[in-house]
């Protein structure tokens, strides 16, 4: 993964990777290309498509704490498949631990997410489980453990009433929710919102 600041990977992509724009909300950390001229209303170059396919790979992949290979090998993975592509790689993204935990309310980042569970702070079906990209399947249900209930972080997140989408049913008394369903290509497109998806398609689609 990139070393650097996280505001200024999503600064560079104009792209909140935290996935709340909280690294814009400092003066400084605007939501401007970085550089002398970030802030300045200047004419900009336009992007050519591999640009534009390229930035948007970035965007789904530092977002979700992909690396390049990940990402690379999951598209290989999944091209060879029945269906389509797209659906196939959304619904593989969406169905990952921390991705489910930060959707459903609990947490408030992605960051947040992954170190928790590489902490053993989530069960699924009342298995502790360490990896962030675990793939949680439709029924299964994914509880706080009982030493953190009453964390602070907790609490004042739940205070926040974040709505979990559809495919999620929040128990907020037991602290835990279940994964009811696979999403549509609408509701995937939603948990993508503010990336062109088909962008990453194509990119793939030409080096593999």
């Amino acid at each position: 993964m990139e070393k650097r600041p996280i505001w200024k990977m999503s600064r560079a992509l104009e792209f909140s990777l935290l996935g709340n724009k909280k690294e814009f909300s400092r003066g400084k950390r605007r939501i401007t290309p970085p550089g002398q001229h970030g802030k300045k209303k200047i004419k900009r170059k336009k992007i050519s498509p591999y640009g534009v396919q390229n930035r948007e790979k970035q965007r789904i992949r530092f977002s979700r704490g992909l690396k390049e290979k990940q990402l690379k090998n999951l598209f290989l993975k999944l091209a060879g498949k029945e269906g389509n592509t797209a659906q196939l790689v959304l619904t593989h993204l969406v169905s990952r631990l921390d991705n489910l935990i930060l959707r459903s309310g609990l947490v408030s980042t992605y960051l947040w997410a992954r170190k928790w569970v590489t902490q053993y702070h989530f069960l699924v079906n009342q298995k502790k489980i360490n990896k962030p990209g675990y793939l949680v399947k439709p029924g299964d249900i994914i509880t706080l453990e009982e030493e953190m209930k009453n964390n602070k972080l907790i609490q004042q997140q739940l205070q926040q009433n974040t709505k979990a989408p559809g495919f999620l049913k929040l128990d907020k008394e037991k602290l835990e929710f279940t994964y009811s369903y696979y999403p549509s290509m609408e509701e995937l497109e939603k948990e993508i919102e503010g990336i062109d998806f088909s962008s990453v398609v194509e990119w793939y689609n030409q080096r593999i």
